[in-house]
């Protein structure tokens, strides 16, 4: 199932038209729950504490609709490893929740408990990969080795690198957001519907601080410190030093040796100004050359994600994804901080209208008709004066 292109709901969808099958989630981070939707498979309600103000509502909005100005390889990286917001759940004048993909099977482990039982299957977070390898092992984990570890990171990046081609700032990556694979290193990441386009409010990262925003300050966040946090994420995963990124980056030099992915994360680290820190392209690039010439210890890496066959064919009917407007009820009185939410069609999906032939007012059509029978009562009495005079 592609995430994004093959959502079967509106962009926008009522409160009621997402009922319940089982729920994943309750009151976890800004979320009141998340439920399986009842007869959909494979898609999620997720629902919010409180309403969404005007401005979340835009952003949110802009979210849903941005895959249809990306190019296909974009769409094709959304449909693989995102799991993209594809409408906004409304209830009456509010907008109270999102709709978005389950993550596919394959991101899936059956845990073992500390007892030897085995567990119902649940996501496999990143947090994983930063585990040691025999607390794995005891989990009945697959340890991730370096082609693993290499694969995963490059697909990271690569979302990294749409997000920041778009101006979306997701801020919030950390080893409980993304999923992976365990023996190919595919990568699913979640929870980007409250990303910020632009800008996103600062929030609190225990462990994840950025040096240059600082929490004294809490300045707004940017695609910016979207690059040092990546980075963070990348060095450590790839090494499996939790904590210091520094020491992780040290790490990563007996790893991988002095080459010029090193190089770009150790600036991504330590640049004195947010604007000096290499892009997740940049990151992408580097590691991806890398492993297309790696010593021998890493294997056959083979095709790495950059060139991996999605699966995808046909093609997407983007017209199928845009709403009719909506027409929303008055907000009640009772709820003023919170002003109306407006769901209009955006300007650039509106069919352009026929070009019709012009029709006269009806005062033009009267005085044509008064012409016309004039000019034949002339024509009469010039016939009958012609026969007259030949008569005669």
């Amino acid at each position: 199932m592609r995430t994004w292109s093959d959502s079967p709901f509106r962009a926008v969808v009522q409160r009621h038209d997402v009922p319940a099958t089982h729920v994943i989630a309750e009151d976890n981070g800004e979320s009141t729950q998340v439920h399986e939707i009842a007869g959909q498979p494979g898609w999620l309600a997720k629902l919010y504490r409180r309403p969404l103000t005007d401005a979340a509502a835009a952003t949110l909005q802009t979210l849903v609709y941005l895959p249809t100005v990306m190019s296909q390889q974009d769409r094709d990286l959304v449909d693989r490893c995102v799991s993209w917001p594809v409408a906004r759940i409304c209830d009456g004048p509010y907008i109270v929740g999102v709709v978005m993909a389950k993550a596919p099977d394959r991101f899936y482990a059956r845990l073992h408990t500390l007892s030897g039982r085995t567990e119902a299957p649940r996501p496999l977070p990143l947090d994983w990969m930063v585990t040691a390898d025999a607390a794995c092992i005891k989990r009945g984990i697959q340890p991730a080795n370096m082609v693993v570890r290499s694969r995963a990171m490059t697909e990271l990046l690569q979302v990294g690198a749409l997000f920041a081609r778009h101006d979306v700032v997701y801020a919030d990556w950390s080893y409980s957001n993304a999923f992976w694979e365990q023996g190919t290193g595919a990568v699913f990441i979640i929870d980007m519907d409250t990303s910020g386009i632009g800008t996103r409010e600062w929030i609190e990262s225990p462990e994840w601080e950025d040096p240059l925003y600082p929490e004294t300050s809490r300045p707004a966040l940017t695609v910016h410190s979207d690059r040092y946090k990546l980075a963070v994420l990348t060095v450590r995963c790839l090494t499996g030093e939790r904590r210091d990124p520094l020491a992780a980056h040290q790490a990563l030099l007996s790893r991988l040796g002095n080459n010029p992915f090193h190089t770009a994360v150790g600036r991504a680290l330590t640049a004195a100004q947010p604007a000096e820190r290499p892009t997740p392209q940049d990151l992408f690039a580097a590691l991806d050359h890398w492993m297309g010439t790696a010593p021998g210890e890493l294997g056959d890496v083979g095709t790495t994600p950059s060139g991996a066959s999605n699966n995808v064919t046909g093609s997407i009917d983007l017209r199928a994804r845009i709403p009719a407007p909506v027409t929303l009820p008055p907000r009640p009185p009772s709820h003023p901080p919170v002003q109306p939410v407006h769901l209009e069609q955006p300007v650039e999906s509106v069919p352009r209208a026929e070009t019709l032939p012009a029709v006269p007012p009806p005062s033009t059509r009267r005085l044509g008709k008064a012409a016309t029978t004039t000019a034949v009562i002339v024509c009469l009495v010039f016939v009958l004066i012609i026969i007259a005079l030949a008569s005669g």
